[in-house]
């Protein structure tokens, strides 16, 4: 759950690869490896929603995918 690295979902995210599921687990600003900016008005609801919408627009993720 919230707030975990990626690393925390790597058996779930093999399992669901395995039944034929596309799986994402991304590590949010701040967490992990990803760059964490000093100014604490960086991490909104807005901000954190951007980047999420960022990360399926990059995906090319128009609607869900079935399996």
């Amino acid at each position: 759950g919230f707030p975990e690295l990626w690393y925390s979902w790597r058996h779930q995210i093999a399992a669901l690869g395995s039944l034929g599921y596309r799986a994402v687990a991304p590590d949010l600003r701040g967490y992990g490896d990803t760059e964490a900016p000093a100014s604490i008005s960086s991490y909104t609801i807005f901000h954190l929603v951007g980047d999420v919408v960022g990360l399926i627009d990059s995906l090319g993720v128009d609607q869900p995918l079935p399996p």
